[in-house]
C-alpha cells in the first residue's frame, strides 16, 4: 500500500495522488459484518441473513468508496486521485487499517487532506419502518449511497422465536395449553431436537397468534403435576416479569420483542389467565384466605363447601357455620359419621386432620334455604339434624344418595327441613319432611309431611299432610311459620 506523487516534464502537471481505502474502518462496530444483527445472525445460525450481510458489506465499500472519490475530487480538484479498495474481508480474515485511508510515505505532506476528505464522508445505520435495515453513506450531511437488508434485529429475533416454537410443538408432547383472551400458554415436554436441561419443561406462549416466548428452560416444582393448575400459574408469574420487578439484567437476553411486550400490557394479559384458572393455585388459596378473613369477622351464618386438599378417599360437603374456621371445626363429626354409614374405615389423626379448603357454597338455595346435602344413612341424617338445630338457622337437609336397602327414621328436626328424593322414611313426631320423587313417607302422628309428584305417603292418624303447591309458596320465615303452626294445631 502506498501513495505517490508522480513528477511531470511540464511545469504545469497536475498531481497524482494513490490512495487505499479501508471502508470498514468507517463503520466497525455497527457494520453488515460485526454489527448486532450480524453478530445475532451468527448466535442464530441464520444463513440466509448472514448471506445477505455478505452482500451488503460489499454493496456498502463499494458505495464508501464512490463517495470519498467524489469528495476527493470536490475538496482537492487539482489532484488526481487513484483510489483502490480491497474486496471485502471480516476483520478476522483481513485486519482493520488504523485509518479509513492511507497515503505512502513519501507524500506525508498530503496527510491532512486525506483525513479531511475522509471525515466527510461517515455511515449510519437505521431501522427502517418497512422492515430493513440499512447503512447510509454521508457526505456533507446528505446520503450518497447505501446498502440494505430486509431484515432487522427484530425479524431475525422473531424469526428465531418462531422456529423454535415449531421445534417444540413439533418434536415434544403438547401437557397443557391454556387460552385466555388474546393469550394461549403451551407447556410442552421437549424432545432432543431442542436443548434443555434435565427437568426443564418447554413452552410456547402467543399474543394474537404472534410468538412472543418459546423456550425449554422452565423448571416446575416437584411438588405439583406439570400439568396443573399450580404449574401454568408459576409459568405465567415467571413470564409476566417486566421493568421494576425485579434486576434490570434479568431483561438482557430479552428480544426486542419480548421488552416490549414485557413494558406494555403483555403482563397484565397473563396475570388475567391466572385468574381464570379454576383449579387450586396460589392466586385462588389467596383469594379464598381473603374471603375467609372477611367471612371471619360478618359472623353470618351460611353454608360453606368443605373439601380435603390433598386427600380423595374423603367426602367434600356443605357445612352450615358462621366462619369458615368454625365449618373446618365441625367436618371430623360428619366423617365419622359419613364412615359409619359408609362401611369406611380410614386412616384418621385427630392430631393432625388432613388439610381442609373451605369457600362459600355454590349450591343454589332452596325455597331461600341453603341446602345440606351428603346424607348417606341413619348416621349422617342424625348429624345434620342435630348440626342444623345447632346453628337455629332455616335449612333443607337433602337425602338423595341414601341406597334402596335403608329406610330411615327422621326425628323431630326442629329448624330444619328433610328433602327425601328416592328413598323409604318415617316421619316420627315433630318432623318436617318433603316427600319428592321415589320416596315412600310413613306419617307418624305430630308430623310435618308435603308431598311433590311421584312420592307415595302412608299417612297415620294424627299426620299433617299437605299436597306441594303449584306455584312457589313464600320463603320460610318467621311469622309464616307460626301462623302454619296454628293452622296445624286448629286442625287435628
Amino acid at each position: 500500500m502506498s501513495t505517490s506523487i508522480e513528477p511531470s516534464a511540464e511545469t504545469d502537471a497536475r498531481d497524482v495522488v494513490t490512495v487505499v481505502l479501508d471502508p470498514r474502518v468507517a463503520y466497525v462496530g455497527f457494520g453488515p459484518d460485526d454489527g448486532p444483527l450480524a453478530q445475532l445472525a451468527g448466535k442464530y445460525d441464520a444463513e440466509e441473513v448472514i448471506e445477505d450481510l455478505a452482500d451488503a458489506a460489499e454493496q456498502l465499500d463499494f458505495a464508501f468508496k464512490n463517495a470519498w472519490e467524489n469528495a476527493a475530487k470536490r475538496i482537492a480538484p487539482d489532484v488526481d486521485w487513484y483510489v483502490s479498495a480491497p474486496y471485502h474481508q471480516p476483520a478476522d480474515d483481513f485486519p482493520l487499517l488504523d485509518a479509513v485511508a492511507k497515503t505512502g510515505r513519501e507524500d506525508r505532506s498530503r496527510s491532512e487532506l486525506i483525513a479531511q476528505i475522509s471525515e466527510a464522508i461517515t455511515v449510519e445505520v437505521e431501522t427502517l419502518s418497512v422492515g430493513a435495515t440499512r447503512w447510509a453513506v454521508i457526505d456533507g450531511g446528505r446520503m450518497v449511497g447505501s446498502a440494505t437488508v430486509e431484515h432487522t434485529v427484530m425479524s431475525v429475533q422473531d424469526q428465531h422465536t418462531r422456529e423454535t416454537a415449531a421445534l417444540l410443538r413439533d418434536g415434544g408432547e403438547v401437557l397443557r395449553a391454556v387460552d385466555s383472551g388474546d393469550l394461549r400458554l403451551e407447556l410442552i415436554e421437549p424432545d432432543g431436537e431442542i436443548r434443555h436441561d434435565s427437568g426443564a419443561l418447554g413452552y410456547v406462549l402467543t399474543d394474537r397468534g404472534t410468538a412472543i416466548f418459546a423456550a425449554a428452560d422452565f423448571r416446575p416444582s416437584p411438588l405439583h403435576a406439570v400439568d396443573s393448575d399450580r404449574t401454568i400459574e408459576a409459568l405465567a408469574e415467571f413470564l409476566a416479569l417486566k421493568p421494576g420487578d425485579t434486576d434490570d439484567e434479568y431483561f438482557a437476553n430479552y428480544t426486542q420483542r419480548q421488552q416490549f411486550w414485557a413494558a406494555g400490557d403483555g403482563p397484565s394479559k397473563l396475570y388475567g389467565l391466572i385468574t381464570e384458572l379454576t383449579g387450586d393455585t396460589e392466586y385462588n388459596a389467596q383469594i379464598a384466605a381473603d374471603a375467609e378473613l372477611a367471612a371471619e369477622h360478618s359472623g353470618e351464618i351460611r353454608a360453606w363447601r368443605v373439601r380435603p386438599l390433598e386427600r380423595t378417599d374423603l367426602p367434600q360437603t356443605d357445612l352450615l357455620a358462621d366462619s369458615p374456621s368454625n365449618a373446618r371445626a365441625q367436618y371430623p363429626a360428619y366423617v365419622a359419621a359419613w364412615m359409619i354409614d359408609t362401611g369406611r374405615d380410614l386412616d384418621l389423626d385427630s392430631d393432625l386432620f388432613p388439610a381442609l379448603g373451605v369457600e362459600p357454597s355454590g349450591t343454589p338455595l332452596h325455597h331461600g334455604q341453603p341446602v345440606i346435602p351428603g346424607v348417606r344413612g341413619q348416621q349422617t341424617l342424625d348429624w345434620a339434624v342435630e348440626h342444623v338445630n345447632h346453628w337455629g338457622t332455616d335449612a333443607v337437609i337433602v337425602t338423595d344418595l341414601i341406597p334402596s336397602r335403608v329406610s330411615l327414621n327422621i326425628p323431630a328436626t326442629g329448624t330444619a327441613t328433610v328433602a327425601i328424593i328416592g328413598a323409604s322414611a318415617t316421619a316420627h313426631a315433630g318432623a318436617h319432611v318433603e316427600a319428592h320423587r321415589r320416596s315412600h313417607i310413613t306419617a307418624l302422628p305430630d308430623s310435618d309431611v308435603r308431598i311433590y309428584p311421584g312420592a307415595a305417603v302412608d299417612r297415620r292418624q294424627g299426620a299433617y299432610v299437605t299436597l306441594a303447591p303449584e306455584s312457589r309458596m313464600p320463603e320460610r320465615g318467621g311469622a309464616l311459620r307460626d301462623n302454619a303452626m296454628q293452622q296445624r294445631a286448629r286442625g287435628r
